[in-house]
């Protein structure tokens, strides 16, 4: 491993490095992850893929930072990258704009005298280089590790937040804890969808069979945001080469779910998440909204997904970052989201105050733009029509909301 840069050990004993060059595939790096409280979107495989295909297509470079002991024993990983947004030099958490939680990638037994060191803080710190910002977006639950690694990081909430179904052991257990008008609603939908044909839930394992159901998610998912002022990652060809290369190379390994929900043989939904021991993350999905509009496909995926993983046990079914209303009758509770900083230079700050005003506008913009749909769908229904029971407003369909704020 090639290293940039070393500091001196600090007073625990332990050694800060700059690793750019880390081989994210290493044992070394998969001993350090098991026993990490780290997210899928920190595994080896899915960073490996992140800084090879994508990150030279955002004009991103490798900032990785490590802490190991006085036997060399890796204890800590930073993977981070450093790129220039105009003026202002940026280091991010290793995201850009495709992952959906940062964590740092910590051994336990090291945390406690890791994480009460100031000067091993004050280490890392130096280890980043010059830079005006640092900014790691979409921390879940609590952003106290990160700040205590980071000499002057500060937190914040985010305004949205992430969604997590938590999993009994059975599916009729799991629906006696949703709303009952939802569950005749689902029913309904799978009876509309039952005349086109026999139904199955199929995970893909054969690589080959990556490139054209990727292509068709790709397809399906440019049918549904047509006309909308959202922006689909799919249809952005960065984004589309890291999503193939990342489903590819995971489809065989327990990190990647790549599934097809099949109608009379043909993929009518496709998704893609990723998965560890307790939990399944929903993170792309496309479905035929040219062919199938009035079945309710962005509903029966989920909730075709959420049936499978109670099926082999998952404890958690993770709906991610955004605060859509069908979340909530997928019986997902929210969590809270942060965001940690470190200005460095008067630029940082400035930059810090320039984007918390275009996301507030941002925020602002959306609440109009869903206000304004809701006038037309309340326009539209016919004067004493009667709705279907349960459907006091028109359920919306996984990403049928206006989009989230944009990442990286």
């Amino acid at each position: 491993v090639a290293e940039v840069a070393t500091t001196p050990a600090p007073p625990t004993g332990y050694t800060v490095r700059r690793e750019d060059q880390f081989d994210f595939r290493s044992s070394e790096y998969a001993d350090l992850y098991a026993r990490a409280d780290a997210t899928p979107f920190q595994h080896g495989l899915w960073l490996h893929t992140l800084y090879e295909v994508l990150a030279p297509r955002r004009g991103a470079r490798r900032l990785v930072v490590t802490v190991r002991d006085a036997e060399g024993r890796l204890a800590l990983v930073l993977p981070l990258t450093r790129r220039r947004q105009g003026p202002l030099r940026v280091v991010e958490f290793a995201d850009l704009g495709v992952s959906d939680y940062a964590a740092p990638v910590l051994d336990p037994r090291d945390a406690s005298a890791l994480l009460g060191d100031g000067g091993l803080a004050r280490q890392i710190r130096a280890a980043l280089g010059r830079f005006d910002l640092l900014r790691i977006e979409r921390v879940a639950s609590s952003p106290d590790t990160l700040v205590s690694l980071l000499a002057g990081a500060r937190a914040r909430r985010h305004a949205y937040h992430t969604h997590l179904v938590d999993l009994p052991g059975t599916v009729d257990g799991w629906y006696e804890g949703l709303d009952p008008h939802f569950v005749r609603h689902l029913a309904r939908a799978y009876k509309r969808l039952r005349p086109k044909g026999d139904r199955r839930l199929r995970r893909i394992t054969d690589p080959a069979e990556v490139e054209p159901l990727m292509e068709r998610m790709r397809h399906f998912r440019a049918a549904r945001f047509a006309g909308r002022r959202g922006v689909d990652l799919l249809q952005d060809d960065a984004c589309d080469a890291f999503y193939r290369a990342a489903a590819r190379e995971s489809v065989t390994d327990f990190l990647g779910r790549l599934v097809a929900l099949e109608v009379a043989g043909e993929p009518v939904a496709v998704a893609f998440g990723l998965a560890d021991h307790t939990s399944e993350l929903f993170m792309l999905v496309g479905y035929d909204v040219e062919r199938l509009a009035r079945c309710s496909l962005g509903q029966l995926i989920v909730d075709e997904l959420v049936r499978d993983a109670i099926g082999r046990g998952q404890r958690h079914f993770d709906l991610t970052v955004g605060d859509e209303p069908y979340k909530a009758d997928f019986g997902a509770r929210p969590r809270p989201l942060f965001e940690v900083r470190l200005r460095r230079t008067p630029v940082g700050a400035v930059g810090v105050l320039a984007r918390d005003a275009y996301l507030g506008a941002r925020r602002v913009a959306k609440r109009v733009l869903l206000a304004r749909e809701a006038r037309r769908q309340a326009k539209e229904q016919q004067p004493g029509q009667a709705r279907p029971a349960g459907q006091g407003k028109k359920r919306a369909a996984p990403g049928a909301q206006a989009p989230r704020e944009p990442r990286g």
